[in-house]
């Protein structure tokens, strides 16, 4: 593993390091671009723009979620939360040079796509079932919604404010970026027009405050991103451990959310306290990352007073 990168802030200090690149290095951080996601369609549902429990199709005009006959509307909360019953868990991405597909042909699966179409295989509300797809289908959504596109949109809505200033689901120059490792070899990164699920670069830095915007609203902060009942519904259980867009763990008054991610070459990961402003995020350049990741929360755990801090992946409910 090339590169690791890691972000804290615990007891009253924030810090930065870095392992074989400079400080402030882009990653991709893979699936942590849902959670930005759910933020953007949150402060939409704060606007009154959208509905947390209306049937998506009411907002989709370029593409409609095909339907199953007695099986109930999809909502924002379903897919926000993994609970639509939807298929397509993840995307592998595109090597380049590849012709990349439209939102609607990943959709609906047709060429260059590479993967399935997204479709309902169950009622919805009723089970966990993660799919990356109804990410992709809250990105369309958000462009039918809006008219903008998606990158463009989230910059506005969600990375400027919160302050993730190298935060952006755009491609990099590639001076700027971790060269990704698989199978101990080095690659191209790959390219994820599945913005919304996967496409998001950024340092560990930017997963932070990201994490601390999730907390000032949370305890109402003026100027906060969302209104606290909204923020309280991101990390509330849902189904499955999950809340909107983000894990969470089950007690109450020492809950704690993040979301982890892998791309092709890409490992990462970001957990916070909900009650509190600690957040740790670690970045690496490597389909091996993860050992690398818990090793360095242990060290976290060790260093600081964050002692229910998660160091592996067995006790990260």
């Amino acid at each position: 593993m090339p590169a690791a990168s890691i972000a804290l802030a615990a007891d009253a200090a924030e810090l930065t390091a870095a392992w074989g690149v400079a400080e402030g290095t882009l990653f991709q951080a893979a699936s942590i671009s849902k959670p930005v996601t759910a933020m953007a369609v949150l402060r939409l549902v704060a606007e009154g723009r959208l509905s947390l429990d209306a049937d998506v199709n009411r907002y989709l005009t370029s593409w409609h979620l095909p339907g199953r006959e007695g099986t109930g509307p999809v909502t924002l909360r379903h897919l926000l939360s993994h609970t639509g019953a939807l298929t397509v868990s993840g995307f592998p991405g595109y090597e380049r040079g590849e012709p990349l597909p439209s939102l609607t042909e990943i959709l609906d699966g047709r060429p260059p796509a590479n993967t399935p179409p997204v479709r309902r295989e169950g009622a919805p509300g009723k089970t966990f079932q993660y799919s990356g797809g109804g990410y992709v289908v809250l990105q369309q959504l958000l462009e039918d919604v809006t008219t903008r596109p998606f990158a463009g949109l989230a910059a506005d809505l969600v990375l400027k404010p919160a302050g993730m200033t190298t935060a952006a689901y755009a491609e990099p120059d590639m001076s700027d970026a971790a060269t990704p490792l698989v199978d101990g070899q080095p690659v191209a990164w790959h390219t994820y027009p599945e913005h919304a699920a996967a496409g998001l670069w950024c340092a560990p830095a930017d997963l932070v405050r990201f994490g601390q915007a999730i907390q000032a609203a949370i305890t109402g902060d003026p100027g906060a991103l969302l209104p606290r009942e909204l923020a309280l519904e991101m990390v509330t259980p849902q189904t499955g451990g999950w809340g909107l867009g983000l894990m969470v763990s089950d007690d109450d008054a020492d809950r704690q959310f993040g979301h982890g991610g892998g791309n092709y070459g890409y490992q990462c990961a970001l957990i916070a306290a909900a009650f509190s402003r600690r957040a740790v995020a670690v970045m690496t350049s490597s389909d091996r990352g993860l050992p690398a990741i818990w090793t360095l929360l242990a060290a976290v755990r060790e260093a600081t007073t964050w002692h229910d801090l998660p160091t592996s992946e067995d006790n990260w409910q």
